[in-house]
């Protein structure tokens, strides 16, 4: 993953972003959504985030 890729346009949120708050300890997408500010503008993200932090938290759960 490409963590300089932008996943929230209207926010500057990167994928990085996205996989720090699940790393800190985010276990939803609300939770993603509270620590970065993504998908808080025009919601066009949101399906998109809600997918990389489900398959962030599948990935997560292997490894431990």
């Amino acid at each position: 993953m490409k963590k300089d890729k932008i996943a929230c346009n209207c926010r500057n949120i990167t994928y990085g972003k996205i996989e720090a708050a699940v790393r800190s300890g985010a276990k939803s997408f609300e939770e993603v959504q509270t620590i970065t500010g993504c998908s808080k503008s025009c919601g066009k993200c949101q399906e998109f985030i809600r997918c990389l932090v489900r398959e962030l938290l599948e990935e997560q759960n292997q490894v431990e």
